[in-house]
């Protein structure tokens, strides 16, 4: 996957010009957690998806990167998966498809 969702979000929070005050204070959260959140702190890992929509909100990022950034499926996607499980093939087999080509070196 990359960078860990705490660099993704600091560098969001960067590029807008906001403090981690500013952020937090807008979000309605304390700026130590979002700090702890930024260092990827083990414990402050998993931020709840209602924050992950305000920090999408407030650095104005799509709302579905921001979640799936934070290692997370959104709400309605996991509803829809558990409605219609033929998806989970259509996604695997889609998958398998992209990988099956070879690599372009």
């Amino acid at each position: 996957m990359g960078k860990s969702f705490g660099k993704f979000l600091r560098r969001l929070r960067k590029q807008k010009k906001k403090t981690q005050r500013d952020l937090a204070r807008e979000i309605g959260v304390n700026y130590t957690y979002l700090s702890k959140v930024e260092n990827d702190t083990p414990g402050f890992s998993t931020v709840s998806e209602r924050t992950l929509y305000k920090l999408a909100g407030a650095l104005d990022v799509d709302s579905d990167e921001m979640i799936t950034r934070a290692g997370k499926v959104p709400s309605d996607v996991k509803r829809m998966l558990v409605d219609d499980f033929s998806l989970i093939k259509e996604i695997r087999d889609r998958n398998a498809g992209d990988s099956a080509g070879g690599t372009d070196d």
